[in-house]
């Protein structure tokens, strides 16, 4: 009993080093308290009762690795390691040992805790051990939990709880699931060569010129827009006014496009990162081509406002999160971590940056048109009624058209043509009388609206040179505009062929290729 209540105070212990770790070095706190207490409970448990001495060492070694790379990671990155980054490190150890030792004073003192911490845990060798005749249980429940996250891992369908990792899992459980998949896939995808998509690489684009094309980059990306239900693309229902007279002017670029995934957790990666083929993990993990580095580089102050809530965007490793200079989410607003907020309360943080001084490239991440539709609308935004799935929708599309506009005429109010305005969806939803889904083969799921704009009239030549030939676009042909404006020798994409990935980064699971005769050929 003595070492039982011992162990439990010990649990206790370094879940409190855990909150204080977060406090000190400014991390979101943990949004689970008991679990994060049963995770830490449950490998002081395993470390003091196990039998043999080798499982003990496997339990230390893991807490260790669990602790003091999380923290060197996220003071590096803003986020736990994921599994792609083990892979990365295997791969590449003498230039990750060079980057880091110029790096010291960013992780020196979140490493220093981490010993402290795993001080404390080792601490425990010094608690005089009973053994019981049922030890060898705990070596079993090691093991079997090991097996069970590597065989998951193995054959789940659904990956992004493993390789985008959640900042408000404590670190233990993070790392068991990054542990996991990292042996579990990555290991015998590699080793054993089982994937038939190959890796995709791009290195990092050279400058072309010390300053930008443009100083002003405002993206809005949009969320579950279809382009099917945009008057301005045909529909029936007047829901995109504002886009359709735009649509006129002769500077104006606005077609459909492909998204780069059916999901959220696919597209925005892949777009973020200029990724126009499946299995780009390594690429994104290196961020050789993600915009928020490339325009840090060039000098850019960047912005993610985000009317998403901060605990579904646990993705934004992925993104680029590690060069963005302010990141706002709704919590910053006085929501909750869970909570989502409307896509206008995103404009007057927006309207509070100077854009006369120094560059920006700004990203305004809508809520939009996420299920449930219209749960974030005013009555008077429901234009066209509430009594249908497919009302509730569009009323969300005349609310991302009225938010374009809004971003629009107060772009205009400036005293330069300095700018550039671009938007597009994650990926589309498909919405009918009847039904309403998203992820599927129809193209409603993946044909997004395309807009990009800017008064300047070199900027215009560009874009049209760009995109004049193209009946559709494609996302990565906006992420490589993008990357060429900041001032890179970087190629801008064409329309003739594409891909819109599955539901797995890696293409695994299946993709979309559009060939240059407008064919769509679904590879599995």
């Amino acid at each position: 009993m003595k070492q039982l209540i011992i162990a439990l105070c010990y649990s206790a212990l370094l879940l409190i080093l855990e909150i204080l770790y977060r406090k000190i070095f400014h991390i979101p706190s943990i949004e689970r308290y008991a679990e994060s207490y049963l995770f830490v409970c449950l490998f002081v448990v395993l470390f003091v009762y196990s039998k043999y001495r080798i499982t003990r060492i496997l339990v230390a070694t893991l807490f260790a690795i669990s602790v003091l790379v999380n923290n060197v990671h996220y003071a590096l990155y803003q986020s736990w390691i994921g599994p792609v980054s083990y892979s990365l490190a295997f791969k590449e150890v003498k230039e990750i040992t060079q980057a880091g030792i110029t790096m010291v004073d960013r992780f020196i003192y979140p490493l220093l805790f981490g010993l402290f911490e795993v001080a404390v845990f080792l601490s425990l060798n010094f608690i005089k051990r009973k053994r019981y005749k049922f030890s060898w249980v705990f070596d079993a429940v090691f093991y079997i939990l090991m097996m069970y996250v590597f065989v998951r891992a193995y054959t789940t369908k659904s990956h992004e709880r493993f390789i985008s990792p959640n900042t408000v899992y404590s670190r233990l459980k993070s790392n068991y699931f990054s542990v996991g998949y990292f042996v579990g896939r990555i290991l015998p995808y590699e080793l054993f060569s089982l994937s038939d998509v190959p890796l995709y690489h791009q290195n990092r684009p050279n400058k072309t010129q010390d300053l930008p094309k443009v100083r002003n980059i405002i993206l809005i990306m949009g969320e579950s827009a279809t382009a099917s239900h945009f008057s301005a693309f045909g529909y029936e229902r007047e829901t995109s006014p504002f886009l359709a007279r735009f649509k006129n002017e002769t500077s104006v670029v606005m077609k459909e496009a492909y998204s780069g995934g059916m999901l959220t957790a696919i597209s925005l990666p892949m777009f973020f990162n200029a990724i126009p083929y499946p299995n780009g993990m390594q690429q994104i993990a290196k961020g050789e081509t993600n915009l928020f580095n490339l325009a840090k580089m060039q000098g850019f102050n960047t912005y993610f406002y985000s009317a998403q809530a901060r605990d579904d965007m646990h993705m934004m490793n992925f993104l680029g999160g590690a060069w963005v200079d302010k990141m706002r989410f709704p919590d910053n607003e006085g929501y909750s971590l869970r909570e989502s907020m409307p896509d206008n309360k995103l404009l007057p943080e927006f309207k509070k940056i100077n854009l006369e001084e120094g560059n920006h490239f700004i990203v305004l991440h809508h809520r939009g048109s996420h299920i449930p539709y219209g749960a974030l609308l005013d009555e008077k935004e429901k234009v066209f009624g509430q009594i249908q799935a497919i009302d509730n929708y569009d009323n969300t599309i005349l609310n991302t058209d009225r938010f374009i506009s809004d971003v629009y005429q107060y772009l205009s109010t400036q005293n330069t043509d300095d700018w550039l305005i671009a938007y597009t969806s994650d990926h589309g939803q498909y919405v009918t009388n009847e039904v309403y889904k998203q992820g599927t083969l129809e193209q409603a799921s993946y044909i997004v609206p395309f807009m990009v704009y800017s008064p300047n009239k070199a900027i215009q030549k560009i874009t049209s040179e760009a995109f004049s030939s193209c009946q559709r676009t494609f996302h990565y042909q906006l992420s490589s505009l993008l990357i060429n404006l900041m001032g890179y020798d970087y190629q801008i994409g064409g329309c003739l062929e594409g891909v819109v990935n599955g539901n797995i980064l890696s293409g695994d699971a299946g993709y979309l290729k559009n060939d240059a005769e407008g064919k769509e050929t679904y590879h599995h």
